[in-house]
């Protein structure tokens, strides 16, 4: 059984403890973070025997990693661990540029360890229905999609960035099921990495319209995607509905154990040496790069 360390005390660490000790499938032996008092009432609420705040410490204990941290630390993180001989599960962004992905994936092919990001939205019940439907062409030729996500304000010590986090899971379900993305266009506020409001627009290889459109200072909470295809139209938050003009696409769920299901599964299958491969890290990175450039 794999002996794992996660990085971060934060919400989405939280759920992959509970899953992972739910599941059974690993034994989580150490917490980091730079905040002791976090770091240790983060092991006691999750019965973690070691609470480190030092990166070394937590990695001396394990031989996985899951890393949770603040955005802008995931690729020094995720560097450090390979260097320690672990295998490394990166909550997405992975990294800021692809000159870093191939270095994280050039080290961990050295070193003959697992390297994973969190592709979390293809996990999730909502977008793996979806995703059969248009396999099977349900929905008939794709004439339109469009994903909005709109978060309140947070206080925080860091800044994260639309483009890499938040609007990377839908760049990333949209290669996965088309396997083309051509970016038109990009608009961010502010104009720098780190943009907090985004919208972007390109074109499926049909020739179909596409657009993402992300808040991080929305005073209303929203996630949508709608696809639109000749036969039927689809819409859903990814989590807790779909809606659709036929019946037969209608579903309903609990949207926060849709979430953690989804890091599940996802945890186990990085834990059996499966999960999304690099090389999809790789190409999402390099379209938040081709966007970023217009």
């Amino acid at each position: 059984m794999s002996r794992v360390a996660i990085l971060g005390y934060g919400a989405v660490a939280a759920v992959h403890a509970r899953r992972l000790r739910r599941s059974a499938a690993a034994d989580i032996v150490a917490v980091f973070g730079p905040s002791e008092e976090k770091a240790r009432r983060f092991a006691q609420a999750h019965g973690i025997p070691v609470a480190a705040t030092s990166l070394e410490s937590a990695c001396a204990a394990a031989d996985t990693a899951i890393i949770c941290s603040p955005s802008p630390r995931h690729y020094e993180q995720a560097l450090a661990v390979l260097e320690a001989g672990l295998n490394a599960l990166v909550e997405l962004p992975a990294c800021e540029s692809v000159a870093e992905a191939r270095r994280l994936e050039a080290l961990a092919r050295g070193r003959g360890l697992i390297l994973r990001c969190a592709h979390t939205s293809r996990y999730l019940e909502p977008y793996l229905r979806l995703e059969g439907w248009l396999s099977e062409g349900t929905l008939g030729n794709i004439e339109q999609v469009h994903y909005l996500r709109s978060i309140p304000p947070r206080e925080r010590s860091w800044i994260d960035d639309a483009l890499l986090h938040h609007a990377g899971h839908p760049l990333d379900l949209f290669l996965h099921w088309w396997g083309t993305l051509r970016p038109l266009g990009c608009a961010a506020l502010p104009q720098t990495r780190g943009a907090q409001n985004l919208a972007l627009v390109a074109r499926l290889e049909s020739g179909a319209p596409v657009s993402v459109a992300i808040s991080y200072t929305a005073r209303i909470p929203e996630v949508r995607m709608s696809v639109v295809g000749s036969r039927h139209t689809v819409i859903t938050d990814g989590f807790s509905y779909i809606r659709s003009d036929s019946a037969g696409l209608c579903w309903q769920g609990d949207g926060e154990e849709t979430y953690e299901h989804a890091i599940e599964l996802q945890d186990i299958e990085f834990l059996h040496g499966g999960g999304v491969r690099w090389a999809e890290t790789v190409r999402l990175t390099a379209l938040a790069e081709e966007f970023r450039a217009l």
